[in-house]
């Protein structure tokens, strides 16, 4: 083996318009080297059980649709800047890509440090577009529907995949308790709410859409899948603008007003605890990924390491 190209999920559970997966891949291609889909489990504290479930439910749509590609999906339990030194002393790692975070996670300015450092090319790639700007509510600007309207990325094959060993699923140690939202994990059931938020433009009436009422409403159902990356923000962005637009060619007016006001949200996703975590500046700065935050309101988890057990 020749090193590795790790693709670092975390936020974006999904193998669709992934800019870090076909990027990895491409690395791979022109550099040699074998490409390794890793998650790694982060150590947390006071995490519902429920929400542990909806992050393994994804991981587990994750893993299928990774094994139909050719790869595996590789577990480690951890501190990431240590998982990562770990790795690169036994396989050696050549680049690492992932996605920005849509709130400021981690102690990620050590991961950068320690690549520096090593040797090794750390890739962060955007998938929610430049910070929109906000006057009291969120508000998209031509830079970012710009980006939303790019062509979507195909899943990439995994033709040079590796096996570093994949790992072990940890217990799930959340507190018991009801979540706000018991819905599945994963991008099958991601799809399956997006279709009953956007309903059926050449049958309106054909979709009970009563449990996600108002556009709003249907954003913050959805949000956790956009959260954890189930979907991708321009992927949801475009089915949500042509659902709008055959809406309106068709004269069913009440149906479009409830996807403006859905896709009106969609800016938000990141901007919100952006503008926690700087004090609500304002302007036109991209939020700099991989940055500590006290924001309590993330998709983070906690779990026990079976061979700690």
């Amino acid at each position: 083996m020749l090193g590795l190209h790790i693709v670092w999920f975390r936020n974006d559970l999904r193998v669709h318009d992934h800019a870090a997966l076909r990027a990895a891949v491409q690395s791979a291609d022109r550099d040699g080297g074998r490409v390794v889909a890793l998650y790694i489990f982060e150590p947390e504290t006071d995490v519902s059980a429920g929400r542990q479930r909806f992050l393994i439910e994804s991981l587990r749509d994750l893993q299928t649709a990774l094994d139909r590609r050719g790869a595996q999906l590789h577990l480690r339990s951890g501190v990431p800047v240590e998982v990562f030194s770990e790795l690169h002393r036994a396989h050696r790692i050549l680049s690492i890509h992932g996605h920005e975070a849509p709130h400021l996670v981690g102690p990620d300015r050590q991961i950068e440090a320690w690549a520096m450092r090593a040797g090794v090319a750390l890739r962060v790639h955007q998938q929610y577009g430049p910070l929109p700007l906000s006057s009291g509510f969120f508000e998209a600007d031509s830079d970012w529907e710009a980006f939303m309207s790019e062509p979507r990325r195909e899943a990439s094959d995994v033709a040079r995949a590796a096996d570093i060993g994949v790992g072990y699923w940890p217990e799930l140690t959340g507190t018991p308790g009801m979540d706000a939202d018991a819905r599945p994990g994963g991008r099958r059931a991601a799809l399956a709410l997006l279709r009953t938020v956007l309903g059926s433009p050449s049958n309106p009436g054909s979709i009970d859409r009563s449990d996600v009422g108002t556009g709003v409403e249907a954003y913050h159902v959805l949000k956790p899948y956009l959260e954890i990356g189930a979907l991708s923000v321009r992927e949801t962005w475009q089915a949500a603008i042509s659902a709008r637009q055959q809406y309106m060619k068709s004269g069913h007016e009440i149906q479009a007003a409830i996807l403006a006001s859905f896709i009106q949200c969609l800016p938000g996703l990141h901007l919100e605890k952006h503008q926690r975590s700087s004090g609500n500046r304002q302007g036109r700065a991209r939020p700099t990924s991989y940055r500590k935050t006290e924001d309590s309101d993330q998709m983070s988890f906690g779990f026990r390491d079976p061979r700690q057990a």
